[in-house]
């Protein structure tokens, strides 16, 4: 790569990792009940700029729509920087950016105009929060491509595979989400209402998680054992062991955090392996 070239790609990583941050400060909204911190009010909060923070939700939510605002000026700006440039993937992917940048923004405003936020837990939010969860991932992995694309090097052959992955992020996100709504007092209590008749159906719902996970997860495992990736496998496993420690100890807000910054990096490293060199022969 040129020096240029070097640059930018060190900028766009930079950025891939403050996307990560953003959409953790998010999980932390969720997580904190906060989402109807600045009421339904959107893009303003308490239908002012800048609100009464003294309330803990407000505070959160209103820094969330500021780290937003911020990372919509930095998508904007990335978009006329990289519209023009000479590699055909890195101007689709630079399309794709900004286009899931908007739908993400989409997504964040009808949860709050929709009161889909702190205590709702109907059908509508939990479609909502899958596809939030979905544009998430995509975004994420849209913004860590671009960041790779830039090297000349290298092209991207997607694999079906990538779809799996995504299953299971999907159903993370309504596991979360039912944990978060419908708290357990014990291991023992959650697995009774998991089986109950009388369960809420994100209850009842939750379960789908650790299933895929382990099945999925385990067969990518498998292959890549079988491909000599011994070292991302065991990625996967040590990623699969947080899960578990997650659903033991009832899922702490640390390991709820840091179990969904693993699944994106992850989802970065399998990315990773649908790069080819270019053969300079």
């Amino acid at each position: 790569m040129t020096a240029q070239e070097k640059k930018i790609s060190k900028l766009l990583l930079a950025f891939w990792v403050y996307t990560l941050v953003v959409i953790f400060w998010g999980a932390w909204v969720r997580i904190s009940h906060s989402g109807d911190g600045c009421g339904d009010h959107w893009p303003l909060c308490q239908a002012e700029f800048i609100p009464d923070l003294t309330t803990k939700k407000t505070f959160i939510e209103y820094f969330h729509r500021l780290m937003t605002g911020a990372y919509g000026i930095i998508v904007v700006f990335i978009f006329f920087k990289l519209r023009n440039h000479a590699r055909e993937l890195v101007r689709k992917l630079n399309v794709a950016l900004l286009i899931l940048m908007i739908t993400e923004a989409l997504i964040g405003a009808l949860l709050v105009k929709l009161s889909l936020v702190t205590i709702n837990d109907s059908y509508m939010r939990l479609m909502f929060m899958a596809l939030h969860q979905l544009n998430s991932f995509m975004l994420t992995g849209v913004t860590y491509l671009l960041y790779k694309s830039i090297n000349p090097e290298f092209i991207f052959k997607p694999s079906k595979k990538l779809i799996l992955f995504l299953v299971v992020s999907v159903s993370g996100a309504i596991a979360a989400l039912s944990v978060t709504l419908f708290p357990s007092i014990s291991l023992f209590q959650g697995i009774l209402e998991d089986f109950s008749h009388d369960s809420h159906i994100f209850i009842k719902l939750r379960i789908v998680h650790p299933i895929l996970a382990v099945t999925i997860m385990g067969g990518f495992m498998i292959w890549l054992f079988m491909k000599n990736q011994s070292r991302f496998a065991m990625e996967i496993l040590f990623a699969m062991f947080i899960g578990i420690i997650t659903l033991v100890t009832l899922s702490p807000v640390a390991l709820k955090i840091a179990h969904l910054g693993i699944a994106h990096v992850l989802w970065a490293r399998f990315l990773s392996l649908n790069w080819q060199t270019i053969s300079k022969n």
